[in-house]
């Protein structure tokens, strides 16, 4: 998998595979979230596939705020407590940046978007043994952002949601590295993310929160990588590195083993393109979509020079 997160362990991942009409199916899940009795569940994930000549898979685990009725039924949250859970814990709208990047790439990259709550299943963590199992908050989550019962602990349906979900998941991010290691023979993940302004209970509160953390591994992340996602990103201001957040997403099958698959994580501060907790800005989406693009070409060029 990917590097242990310091401030967070609230990276470390997987992913499956369905091709769906571009745009229709992997945009926002909007106010499709808390309370989805009566409504039919799509997809659990998203991969819609990119240029045969493009390296790059962006990965967007963390973007969706729906969950199914069954799951909900088993959450120990009311309906605003769910929802304000769903405002501290959700990537917001980072669908919506990778999406918005599609019209200024020279290639377009592989996009994998999870299309449940991380509430449902965490992709990023390991299945079995992860740090953050510690505070309830391992693949399959038992406590909330401020520490507060989110599921019964031992949670009996635990095994059941990292079959149904984890690990087709995270068979589909492997299988989505693996077709671009077989076609361009490198592997470029680019690790989508946001954070509030303000630490949740389990986090390093003295951490800097400047408008954008880049995340990155020793063995996965060169230092032409961590510097191509400086250039991209100036329009953000203050950049830090590993923190409040540390590490990006491998898959497991080739963490730490192989140097042909390369992958940097982007973290951007809410504040710095929500209008409020839910709201997306349109010309910051634009713009990230932008910079993410002038990322997105820059490995592209240096991973087909490789």
């Amino acid at each position: 998998m990917n590097s242990a997160n310091s401030a967070d362990p609230e990276r470390l991942a997987h992913l499956h595979t369905s091709r769906p009409d571009d745009r229709a199916t992997a945009c926002r899940q909007d106010e499709r979230s808390e309370n989805t009795c009566g409504k039919s569940v799509p997809d659990a994930f998203t991969v819609l596939p990119g240029d045969e000549a493009s390296p790059v898979v962006i990965h967007v685990p963390h973007s969706s705020r729906l969950i199914p009725p069954d799951i909900r039924a088993d959450l120990l949250l009311t309906d605003q407590e769910l929802a304000d859970e769903l405002d501290e814990a959700t990537d917001t709208a980072t669908d919506e940046i990778a999406l918005a990047a599609l019209a200024h790439v020279r290639a377009r990259p592989t996009i994998v978007i999870n299309q449940l709550s991380r509430l449902v299943i965490d992709p990023e963590r390991f299945p079995d043994g992860d740090p953050a199992e510690a505070f309830g908050r391992g693949a399959v989550y038992t406590r909330t952002c401020s520490g507060a019962p989110l599921r019964a602990e031992p949670y009996p349906r635990r095994a059941e949601l990292i079959d149904a979900y984890f690990r087709p998941y995270a068979d589909a991010v492997t299988t989505a590295v693996g077709n671009r290691l077989k076609v361009c023979g490198r592997a470029i993940v680019i690790d989508l993310h946001s954070y509030p302004d303000k630490p949740s209970a389990f986090e390093d509160s003295s951490a800097p929160r400047p408008p954008l953390c880049i995340g990155t591994d020793p063995r996965h992340t060169p230092p032409w990588l961590t510097a191509a996602a400086r250039g991209a990103f100036t329009s953000l201001g203050e950049i830090s590195e590993n923190t409040p957040y540390a590490g990006t997403y491998v898959p497991l099958r080739h963490y730490g083993t192989d140097d042909r698959v390369l992958s940097v994580m982007i973290e951007v501060r809410r504040d710095a393109y929500l209008s409020d907790s839910r709201t997306p800005h349109p010309s910051s989406i634009a713009q990230l979509g932008r910079d993410l693009a002038v990322l997105i070409d820059a490995v592209s060029d240096r991973g087909a020079d490789v």
